[in-house]
């Protein structure tokens, strides 16, 4: 398993944003900060990261998320980056990533971005149907997207695609087309996030008068993890799935309605461990003899599943009562293997390992 990218986040909130979609309250929920950071402060923020990545000796890419970043006054946006490259070129972090809207990346705005060291251009894409992204009220259609992805490959960055479940008017069918044309753009990494229904914003009043239905969790945890699987295939990074958890979120009233799960990434893995074992030991259905699964001790939770519910599962639809599932530091991650009585034990990986 790849060790984790360190990444040191400046969250805008809104700023830069035209209009708000039909699920958005970004300022009152997902990306508030308490101390009000905006303006000139926000490159003070720059500077206090990089200190922090400087005290823990631990350099990392620096990454503005929240609002539509290459929308802030131009004046802005470049104090920003220039006091990044400065920590760049200083050693603190490795590199600028930043996320945006795919139709907030005109080619203009893309030579203004030319001499700063950018690593990561995400786009809040969240659908691919034309239909899903006008009933939210997004602005722009697939084409554009496709536009902005040929933009940025052009230029040489990495891509991020960010992906929403569950938006108004979208069908499983809906989804699934969304993660083969996504699949298509051929992106370096993907985020998955789950629409959830948040207070004061335009969903909730949707929600109110029966308008809208949110998916529940079990409805997006399925949808998810055959994203998951399908980008696994593909090789393309799922960089993270869920929602940051955050306090805000937390708060009573604040979250309607919806699939909040402050672990939902983690519950995703535990259902792809769940289908793929199940499938792969499919052959030794009924087996009642002891049986051990050794697994990678890094993926050890994710098998096992919460309060050992994948292992039970598992258990009780092969009808293999005496199976164990225990961790092996040695195994790379998404290997396993089965020991038993005239077993060879060989190490079996999943077509899914990236």
């Amino acid at each position: 398993m790849a060790p984790r990218q360190i990444i040191y986040p400046l969250f805008l909130a809104q700023a830069g944003c035209p209009f708000r979609c039909v699920y958005c309250d970004q300022t009152q929920s997902v990306t508030a900060d308490p101390q009000g950071v905006g303006g000139s402060a926000w490159v003070e923020r720059v500077h206090a990261l990089a200190r922090c990545a400087r005290e823990r000796h631990r350099p990392g890419e620096f990454a503005c998320y929240g609002g539509t970043f290459t929308r802030l006054p131009r004046a802005l946006m470049t104090a920003i980056l220039g006091a990044a490259r400065d920590q760049v070129e200083g050693g603190a972090f490795t590199g600028i990533r930043f996320s945006t809207r795919p139709d907030a990346l005109a080619s203009e705005i893309l030579e203004a971005l030319a001499p700063y060291p950018i690593t990561t251009i995400e786009l809040g894409v969240q659908s691919l149907s034309d239909r899903v992204l006008a009933a939210s009220r997004r602005g722009y259609s697939a084409a554009t997207v496709g536009r902005a992805v040929a933009r940025v490959k052009e230029r040489g960055y990495r891509l991020g695609i960010q992906l929403m479940i569950g938006l108004p008017g979208e069908s499983a069918a809906d989804f699934r087309a969304t993660v083969a044309d996504t699949l298509a753009l051929a992106p370096d990494l993907v985020r998955i996030y789950p629409t959830l229904v948040l207070t004061g914003t335009v969903l909730a009043d949707w929600y109110a008068d029966g308008r809208y239905a949110p998916l529940t969790l079990e409805q997006a945890l399925d949808r998810a993890c055959d994203a998951y699987a399908a980008f696994r295939r593909a090789g393309i990074a799922v960089a993270r799935m869920g929602l940051h958890a955050d306090p805000q979120l937390a708060r009573p009233g604040v979250v309607t309605a919806g699939p909040y799960h402050p672990a939902f990434g983690y519950l995703v893995k535990v259902l792809w461990w769940r289908r793929r074992l199940t499938e792969a030991l499919a052959d030794r259905r009924g087996d009642q003899a002891d049986l051990v699964l050794r697994v990678p001790t890094r993926q050890l939770s994710e098998v096992l599943g919460a309060r050992r519910g994948n292992l039970e599962q598992l258990r009780r639809h092969l009808d293999m009562p005496r199976l164990e599932v225990k961790s092996d530091p040695k195994l790379a991650a998404d290997h396993w293997r089965l020991e038993g009585k005239g077993l060879n034990a060989a190490v079996c990986g999943f077509e899914e390992a990236v």
